[in-house]
């Protein structure tokens, strides 16, 4: 079973995505900042990180940096979520970006392009 560290937040968006990955098979963590993540992490790596941009105490950017720094996280796939679009100008340490609000299909989509698997497999 797939493992996916969800980092939002917003309680209501970090539990409906939480629930849908779920419901689909995977085991599911969350945190509700950058920090966390980042403790997170150290402890055990998940197979995939779906994580927002903005947040208090560190940024999705900022763990994005910071994991490149750590041995063993900078080949964790991410999946960014934010309301902006990313600048052509930041470096792009994710896998797949989805623009809030996206569509509970697209978020299982690039959990499965970025896993190359599903939940359930």
């Amino acid at each position: 079973m797939r493992t996916i560290l969800v980092v939002e937040d917003e309680f209501d968006v970090q539990q409906v995505v939480a629930d849908v990955l779920r419901d689909e098979g995977y085991t599911v963590s969350v945190c509700g900042n950058g920090r966390e993540a980042l403790v997170s992490l150290s402890k055990s790596p998940p197979d995939v990180i779906v994580m927002d941009v903005m947040m208090p105490l560190l940024s999705g950017h900022q763990v994005l940096e910071e994991m490149q720094k750590r041995p063993g996280l900078k080949d964790v796939p991410v999946i960014l979520m934010s309301e902006t679009s990313p600048r052509a100008s930041e470096p792009r340490l994710w896998r797949a970006f989805l623009k809030k609000p996206f569509r509970l299909d697209q978020l299982l989509d690039a959990v499965t392009r970025v896993s190359g698997v599903s939940g359930k497999d």
